[in-house]
């Protein structure tokens, strides 16, 4: 994607985009808080993925071992294990709360509709009887504006800051 200016910041047209990502990226975390995984997915493109590196510049997802690397379909298939009554890591099931802020529009292709989008996040994860567990970071989203004016997902990157930390098992993404 070649990276051109929006229009300069603080214009009319660019504080109404960016608020408009920004209530897309609030009503898309908000969307795994309460656990409706399905309409999550559905935000993406057929050919959209999730990332969530394992090392801070892991820069590629093929060549080595990540947090989360889901398709569509891989997405789909860990949120039926998620639903089924006797998955062991989420009896009881996660409580989380995803925060996004210091949202920036870092690119965007006209021709295309698509946007690079900058966010910073914090998530937390509560279950009955567990210690409860807090995760930061930034997202980087390459996002494509939809023909009714609405955003989809083309990939969406979750850099933890603690990436390379031992964790215990996670299910929901960040």
């Amino acid at each position: 994607m070649r990276s051109v200016s929006v229009s300069k910041p603080g214009s009319d047209d660019f504080l109404v985009l960016r608020l408009e990502v920004q209530d897309f990226l609030i009503f898309e975390v908000g969307l795994l808080d309460d656990r409706k995984f399905e309409e999550w997915t559905d935000l993406f493109t057929d050919d959209g993925y999730y990332w969530a590196p394992a090392t801070p510049d892991q820069d590629d997802p093929q060549s080595s071992v990540s947090l989360f690397f889901d398709d569509v379909p891989m997405m789909r298939t860990r949120f039926a294990r998620l639903r089924h009554p006797r998955v062991h890591s989420q009896i009881p099931p996660s409580r989380t709360s995803h925060m996004v802020s210091n949202v920036t529009i870092d690119g965007h292709d006209a021709t295309e509709g698509e946007f690079l989008i900058g966010a910073r996040f914090q998530m937390l994860e509560y279950r009955p009887g567990h210690e409860q567990r807090t995760f930061g970071g930034r997202y980087e989203y390459q996002l494509l504006r939809r023909a009714a004016g609405d955003f989809q997902i083309s990939a969406k990157k979750a850099v933890v800051l603690n990436c390379d930390s031992v964790h215990l098992p996670i299910a929901i993404p960040f």
